[in-house]
C-alpha cells in the first residue's frame, strides 16, 4: 500500500473514533474558538481606527499646526498668519482665485451617551465654506442642510447621532452657555469626520472668546507641491509651524491608540493561545494513547509510523478549522461595525479579511503545536509497549 493510501486509511480510522472522545475534543475546540474570537475582536478595534483614518486620506490635503502644538486643537494663528499661509507656493486656488486655505477652531462639547446615559466628550470643529469644499467626495449630507455662516448652526456626524442623545436635526447643543441648533447630519463611510460636529469657525471662536485660530487646513495644487509648500512655511520668520500631510497627522494622533490595541490584542491572544495549545496537547496526547493499540496493530501489519503521526496531526487541524470559523463568526457578529468611543474618538471596530486570515492561522498554529508532540510519540512508541497499552 502506498504512503498516501496508508495516511488516508489511518486518518479515516482516527476520525471514526472521534465521537467516542467528543468531550476532550469539544473542550479543545471551544478553547481555540475563544482565542480566535477574543484576539480578533481586540485587533478589530485597531483595524477600525486604521480604516477611519485611511478613508479620509487625501494626498493633496495638509495640516498646518503651531510648532509646539500637539494637535489641531491647541495652536494659535492670527488672520495675518493665515494670509501668509494662503500666499505660499503650491496652494491650490479656487475658480475665483482665492486660496484653498481654511483656518480652524475647535471646542469640546459634552453629550450624553444613548447606551448608558453617561456623559461623553466630542469635538466641535469650526470651519467654513472653503473647508467643506476640501472634503473628500465620500462626505455628504445624509439629512437636513449645511450650516450657514454667522449663525449658531451645526451639522453632526452620523456616528455621533447614532451614539449620543440630543443630536438629531432640530436638537440644541450648548457651547459655553450658547445654544447651537443642529440643522444637518453628514456621513463619510465611517471616517474620522463622522465622530465630530461642525459649525461656522468665527461663531465658534466668538463663543470661546478666542482671538486666534487653532490650526489651518490647506489643499495643495498637487501632492508633489508638499515639500515646496512646507519649506516655504518653515523658513518664514513670521511663522513657527509644523506642516504635515493629512494622513501623517492623523496617524500620528492615533499612534498611541493603535499601539495599545495591537499590544493588548497580541498579548492577550498570545497568552490565551498558549493555554489553548496546552489544552490541545492534552487532548491529542489522550487521543494518541486511546488509539495506541490500534496504531500499533496497523504498524505491525506494515503501516508506517509516519502515517500514524499524520493521522494525529490531522485531528488537531480538524479541530482548528471549525474553531477558527466559530471564533470569527462570534467576533464579526459581536464587534464588527459596532461604534466604540474612547479618548474623544469615535470609530467602528472592523473585522477585515486580513484579520480573518490571522485568526485562521492562529487556530491552525494551535492545532499544529498541540499535535506535534503526540504525533512524535505515536510515530516513535515501541510496538511492544503500544500493543500492551489498554
Amino acid at each position: 500500500m502506498g504512503a498516501l493510501a496508508q495516511v488516508w486509511t489511518v486518518t479515516r480510522l482516527g476520525f471514526s473514533t472521534l465521537p467516542q472522545r467528543w468531550g476532550p475534543a469539544l473542550v479543545t475546540l471551544v478553547g481555540m474558538a475563544t482565542v480566535v474570537a477574543v484576539m480578533t475582536a481586540i485587533l478589530a478595534m485597531g483595524a477600525g481606527v486604521r480604516r477611519f483614518i485611511d478613508i479620509i486620506d487625501q494626498p493633496d490635503r495638509v495640516m498646518v499646526l503651531s510648532a509646539a502644538s500637539p494637535s489641531e486643537y491647541a495652536g494659535a494663528f492670527t488672520p495675518a498668519q493665515v494670509a501668509i499661509i494662503g500666499a505660499a507656493p503650491g496652494v491650490k486656488r479656487s475658480p475665483d482665485g482665492s486660496p484653498m486655505v481654511q483656518p480652524l477652531a475647535a471646542a469640546i462639547v459634552q453629550l450624553v451617551r444613548k447606551a448608558d446615559g453617561a456623559p461623553g466628550y466630542v469635538f466641535l470643529r469650526g470651519g467654513g465654506q472653503v473647508y467643506m469644499t476640501m472634503q473628500a467626495p465620500t462626505l455628504h449630507l445624509a439629512a437636513g442642510r449645511m450650516y450657514r455662516t454667522g449663525l449658531r448652526e451645526l451639522v453632526v456626524g452620523q456616528a455621533i447621532r447614532d451614539q449620543y442623545q440630543g443630536t438629531d436635526i432640530g436638537d440644541v447643543v450648548m457651547l459655553h452657555g450658547a445654544p447651537w441648533t443642529i440643522v444637518g447630519i453628514y456621513a463619510d463611510q465611517g471616517a474620522i469626520d463622522e465622530g465630530s460636529l461642525a459649525g461656522d469657525v468665527d461663531m465658534v471662536r466668538a463663543d470661546l472668546g478666542a482671538p486666534t485660530y487653532q490650526s489651518v487646513a490647506v489643499t495643495l495644487a498637487s501632492p508633489a507641491d508638499f515639500n515646496q509648500f512646507r519649506d516655504a512655511l518653515m523658513s518664514n520668520p513670521q511663522l513657527n509651524v509644523r506642516v504635515l500631510r493629512l494622513s501623517q497627522y492623523y496617524h500620528g494622533q492615533m499612534s498611541q491608540l493603535l499601539t495599545l490595541f495591537d499590544f493588548v490584542g497580541w498579548f492577550v491572544g498570545g497568552v490565551m493561545a498558549l493555554g489553548a495549545a496546552c489544552t490541545a496537547l492534552t487532548t491529542l496526547y489522550a487521543a494518541a494513547d486511546a488509539r495506541s493499540r490500534e496504531i500499533a496493530t496497523l504498524r505491525a501489519i506494515g503501516f508506517g509510523g509516519g502515517a500514524a503521526a499524520v493521522s494525529v496531526m490531522a485531528e488537531g487541524l480538524a479541530l482548528a478549522i471549525p474553531a477558527a470559523a466559530i471564533g470569527l463568526v462570534v467576533a464579526t457578529l459581536g464587534f464588527s461595525g459596532h461604534n466604540i468611543a474612547t479618548a474623544g474618538v469615535l470609530f467602528a471596530a472592523t473585522v477585515t479579511p486580513a484579520l480573518a486570515l490571522t485568526g485562521v492561522a492562529v487556530a491552525l498554529a494551535i492545532g499544529l503545536i498541540g499535535g506535534l508532540f503526540p504525533t512524535l510519540r505515536a510515530a516513535r512508541r515501541p510496538l511492544v509497549d503500544a500493543l500492551r497499552a489498554t
